[in-house]
């Protein structure tokens, strides 16, 4: 096995030119759209490092350098060869999704770019969504398979580790999304992070499906594939979205050793495919598959690890990782072989922030080593909740800290989790407030700083980190914290027709003086395969279930339970449940539900509720205005 090349350069640019000279016709990206090899277009470093030239040298001749420019097209070579002219123009990238218009209507005012990169077949039809969005009128725009310039026109630019590369926009599954600006160093820094978090070589092959504006599919697949001198296929995220195990069969027929994805992306390849179809498999060659950017599900590892079984996949190939885009993307990871390690935490604790685990076998502390019912919490989820080690820090140092007091917890405390370290981005683009809080925070006794805050909370046992859940997402009730993940996961096991990762658990405050309620949404499949057709009176006692389930498990009665439509929840581009999206559309009133159940005095709730965040967000502007120093009246 060939060892990993060590760069003698800070920027992504030498990157790809020191690839280039090394592995020239070596295949750096092969795309198909449905992951089968039919219609395949292939991009070889030296290939790569040519359209990059070109299309920069266009970029330069426009003005371009220093700039922000849009990368607008759909993921495939197009996007990854137009991200690096903007690396190679000295311009700043700004990967948006061409089809998204919601994450266009507030992505590109934001970014303020003049310039834009397409392709001849789409690009008309994104300049009439941003004409419509009132956003398109002043943008210069480059076709990057019509460029005119020559490679050879290309002059290199005077960038170093410093410079910013790129403005990645977060995936929009709490707040709007806001633009994190990343330098060539924190880029470099934390691809070597997620080399070394699965000892990747340059023998390594990859396989993905996720979009490549996305910073897992970018940074996870693009970039850490090149940084590698890796050979990497690709997938259309749609084709996957259609068809999960194309995912599969594409790890499969291509031999790939790593892959990265969601947790909910394991989970439809166990839902969505057959035991016939799972044993026609490969996959005996996948060392690394990473599970991240959502909270990761032990069922979920175990019931993957078990149904591919047949196809050669070692539970050992599993890495539960965490990372965010303010960290560029990896802050944890493990790079031994073995299982992800599991904790059971006792709920009542839990509840007040401390850690207490459950007394089981000692060898059920890792994924499949315990019985089936020991670790599927049949006997023991009304009072446990367990949670999936997601290794140790290897981009800087990790924190937990009391976010209210910004003091470091104690042994076996939740709090915060913040973080420092090469990796760490340099701020939110345009955004000096929410940089000073989020970027700059310090240890109130010590002064120790600047950390990270990453509005997630967790703890640390042995070193490795573990993760609950959000801070904006905590559902307090009573004073207890319940974690919204934990009880839709609780809720999804009531019934099969109830669809696992496809439901959010959020809490609204229906006055000043009144304690939060919280309210259950959860998509079903009312014609889902094997479980019946479900008529009112089976979606009534469904509704019940969940009731029942969340008041023995939690000690709360929910004051709304919805049952929706598969697919009608909101997401971010990624597949996050958007939970502050979906309490706004309960709000509203504009959930569809094909069923549903609420105490008697949910309207006189809401409106109390929508009257209050009336009140709040008039005293926040205020605030905003008199700190902005701006004259009122």
């Amino acid at each position: 096995m060939s060892k990993h090349a060590k760069l003698t350069d800070d920027t992504l640019l030498e990157l790809l030119r020191q690839r280039a000279a090394r592995y020239a016709d070596k295949v750096a990206f092969a795309f198909s759209y449905n992951g089968d090899g039919e219609n395949t277009s292939v991009l070889t470093y030296r290939d790569l490092d040519t359209r990059a030239r070109a299309i920069a040298a266009e970029l330069q001749s426009k003005g371009a350098a220093g700039e922000r420019v849009l990368v607008l097209c759909r993921p495939g070579l197009d996007h990854i060869a137009g991200f690096f002219g903007c690396v190679y123009a000295g311009a700043v990238a700004v990967p948006v999704h061409e089809r998204l218009a919601p994450r266009l209507s507030s992505v590109v005012p934001d970014a303020r770019a003049r310039f834009a990169l397409g392709v001849s077949e789409t690009q008309p039809g994104i300049k009439t969504m941003l004409d419509t969005l009132g956003e398109g009128g002043d943008l210069n725009w480059g076709l990057m398979d019509a460029v005119t310039a020559d490679a050879d026109d290309w002059v290199a630019p005077d960038i170093d580790a410093t410079t910013v590369a790129m403005i990645q926009y977060t995936s929009g599954s709490t707040t709007t999304p806001k633009g994190v600006v990343l330098k060539h160093d924190n880029l470099m820094r934390n691809m070597e992070a997620i080399r070394s978090s699965w000892n990747g070589t340059d023998s390594d092959v990859g396989a993905f499906w996720l979009p490549s504006h996305h910073d897992m599919g970018l940074i996870g697949g693009v970039l850490s594939m090149i940084y590698l001198g890796c050979t990497a296929h690709f997938m259309s995220p749609t084709a996957f979205i259609k068809r999960p195990m194309a995912w599969m069969e594409l790890l499969s027929t291509s031999a790939a050793t790593y892959t990265v994805a969601p947790n909910f992306a394991y989970e439809l390849c166990i839902e969505h495919s057959t035991a016939e179809e799972r044993a026609a498999l490969d996959l005996s060659a996948l060392r690394t598959a990473m599970n991240g950017a959502e909270p990761v599900q032990e069922t979920t590892l175990r019931r993957f690890a078990e149904g591919f079984a047949p196809a050669g996949f070692a539970r050992e190939a599993f890495s539960a990782v965490y990372g965010l885009a303010e960290a560029t993307l990896l802050v944890t990871g493990r790079p031994d072989p073995a299982s992800p390690r599991v904790v059971h935490l006792d709920r009542e604790a839990l509840a007040e922030d401390r850690v207490v685990e459950c007394e089981f076998p000692a060898e059920s502390n890792t994924l499949g080593a315990a019985t089936a019912e020991a670790v599927s919490g049949e006997s023991t989820t009304s009072g446990a909740m367990t949670v999936v080690g997601c290794g140790e820090p290897r981009a800087g140092e990790v924190a937990i800290v009391d976010p209210v007091t910004r003091v470091r917890c104690g042994e076996r405390r939740v709090g915060e989790i913040w973080c420092a370290g090469s990796s760490v981005g340099a701020g939110y683009w345009r955004r000096p407030e929410e940089t000073e809080h989020t970027f700059g925070a310090s240890i109130a006794d010590t002064g120790v700083g600047p950390f990270l805050r990453t509005g997630d909370l967790g703890f640390l046992r042995d070193g490795e980190l573990f993760v609950t859940g959000r801070c904006k997402d905590l559902v307090v009730i009573r004073g207890g914290h319940h974690y919204p993940n934990d009880i839709e996961f609780s809720v999804q096991g009531c019934h099969a027709s109830l669809l696992s990762g496809r439901g959010a658990a959020f809490a609204f405050t229906p006055g000043l003086r009144a304690a939060e309620r919280l309210v259950i949404v959860q998509e079903v499949d009312v014609d889902r395969e094997g479980a019946g057709a479900l008529d009112a009176d089976a979606l009534a006692e469904i509704i019940e279930s969940v009731r029942v389930v969340v008041a023995d498990r939690y000690g709360v009665d929910p004051h709304s339970v919805f049952l929706v439509d598969p697919q009608s929840i909101p997401t971010t581009s990624s597949g996050k449940i958007q939970r502050s999206r979906c309490r706004e559309l309960f709000l509203d009133g504009s959930l569809s539900p094909v069923a549903g159940w609420q105490t008697p005095s949910a309207a006189d709730d809401v409106a109390r509720a929508k009257e209050l965040e009336r009140a709040v967000a008039g005293a926040e502007l205020v605030r905003l205005v008199v700190a902005s120093g701006r004259n009122v009246g």
